[in-house]
């Protein structure tokens, strides 16, 4: 039966930790010392975010190019800017970036419920 993780070093802020998953998926649970689960939420979300941006600013571009030329009223460039934009790309790329946020805050939460049930209780202080 596979060990679980090792509990993470005691001082970790759970706000923090929270806040880091916010601002990237697995984040948090990279702070908290799981590591692995961590880097497999962050990589895939960075690769969609990288991907809808990369996708975005060549579309962009494209719509410029066609927007500050001599005539866009000539031939079929007016009706081309409106498939210039890969929505259906754009929409699938942020619905996966959603869907790995929302598993790595539930997953984060239930790495916070197993650290606490973990966590032994501090030992009594010694009365003097």
């Amino acid at each position: 039966m596979a060990q679980p993780p090792p509990l993470p070093p005691a001082g970790k802020n759970a706000g923090l930790a929270r806040w880091l998953n916010l601002a990237l998926p697995g984040a948090g649970l990279f702070y908290l010392g799981r590591r692995g689960l961590g880097a497999a939420l962050a990589l895939p979300f960075l690769a969609c975010f990288l991907a809808a941006l990369a996708l975005f600013l060549v579309s962009y571009a494209r719509y410029i190019r066609i927007a500050t030329s001599d005539n866009p009223l000539q031939g079929d460039q007016l009706e081309r800017l409106g498939e210039i934009f890969p929505t259906a790309w754009l929409v699938a790329l942020a619905c996966v970036g959603g869907l790995l946020q929302v598993c790595s805050m539930v997953l984060l939460r239930r790495a916070r419920r197993a650290d606490a049930v973990r966590t032994p209780p501090p030992p009594p202080e010694a009365k003097a």
